[in-house]
């Protein structure tokens, strides 16, 4: 699979792994390819359970080592109902074991 991150994919799987993703998706900047340097990487996720607060930053900060850039992690059953329909329209499927 060809994608803005696709260089990583191998890392992302690891992690997704190591971390119960079942779902896992680019949106935004990134995945538009309309991203700059300053750009961080905008991740939907889900997992197979819940996570704790900072089980879910260390998620966070393993990707955001990884590409090197700063990351926003956005579990999908927190997604807001009006922000949503802007999310999907960029979606870039990364990972998904569901």
């Amino acid at each position: 699979m060809n994608h803005p991150l696709s260089k990583f994919q191998n890392q992302i799987d690891q992690i997704a792994k190591d971390n119960n993703i079942t779902y896992l998706a680019l949106f935004g900047s990134t995945a538009r390819g309309d991203d700059n340097a300053d750009s961080d990487v905008d991740l939907l996720v889900n997992f197979d359970k819940r996570l704790s607060l900072l089980d879910l930053i260390q998620v966070e900060r393993n990707f955001s080592i990884t590409f090197n850039r700063p990351v926003d992690l956005i579990p999908q059953d927190s997604l807001n109902k009006y922000v949503k329909p802007y999310i999907v329209n960029d979606l870039i499927t990364l990972y998904d074991q569901r």
